[in-house]
């Protein structure tokens, strides 16, 4: 008090305004930033979704050196236990030899990872309600190719070996048989992909080969292809 009057606290315009514009601004920066990170996270999944189909197009060495890095750092998702393994396994020997005869052609006509894609997503389910084993295969075109291409792929078994594999009576011939059918081959290999190199799925599903007969479409390709008749076998 002075002199009988009560002084009033002086304020600080400027610094006043000076806050009350900081504070606006961070405001704004802030739902700038949230709008910022939005467009952000949609771009990135447009741009997921766009590697999903084109997958496998990067090149070969870039490819080798993840493969390096997974095989040297494998850690706790790589691993696939064989129950799943084999699920997995036996629900694309079945979807594949359904569809063997449309397929078998162009698949190996194709030259590049997006041709092979091509060849299998009109027999795959859509993307929204596609099954897990259907992703290792759909999902990976470059695995596939690679496998294709490769030395343990082999298209065309000995017609000894047909015929045991389209043996009516279940037995562990008529397994082993049906395991060297290149459908099986290739749901060996892709069964396990991406958690484990397809050599890894391919050496692990091979060991235990499935007990399944093969399907009709696929046998009536095969009777076709070497003469067999039903009685045959």
């Amino acid at each position: 008090m002075t002199h009988g009057r009560n002084v009033k606290p002086r304020v600080n315009r400027r610094s006043e305004k000076s806050r009350s514009l900081l504070t606006r601004v961070s405001e704004t920066q802030e739902k700038s930033l949230e709008s910022r990170v939005t467009r952000l996270e949609a771009r990135i999944e447009q741009m997921q979704e766009e590697i999903d189909r084109a997958s496998g197009v990067m090149p070969a060495h870039i490819r080798e050196a993840l493969d390096s890095i997974g095989k040297k750092h494998p850690g706790p998702s790589k691993k696939v236990d064989d129950t799943e393994l084999v699920l997995n396994r036996d629900n694309l020997i079945v979807w594949l030899e359904e569809h063997w005869r449309r397929i078998v052609k162009p698949l190996l006509a194709a030259g590049n990872p997006r041709e092979v894609a091509a060849v299998l997503r009109p027999i795959a389910a859509a993307r929204e309600i596609r099954p897990t084993w259907q992703k290792t295969i759909v999902g990976h075109p470059a695995k596939l190719q690679e496998f294709l291409q490769s030395e343990k792929f082999r298209i065309k078994p000995p017609k000894k070996t047909v015929a045991d594999a389209l043996a009516v009576y279940h037995s562990d011939q008529r397994d082993r048989a049906a395991n060297r059918l290149p459908t099986r081959q290739i749901a060996n290999a892709m069964a396990g992909v991406p958690r484990l190199r397809w050599r890894t799925s391919l050496d692990r599903c091979s060991k235990n080969p499935s007990s399944l007969s093969i399907g009709y479409n696929m046998a009536a390709h095969y009777r076709t292809m070497f003469g067999l008749s039903e009685h045959s076998t």
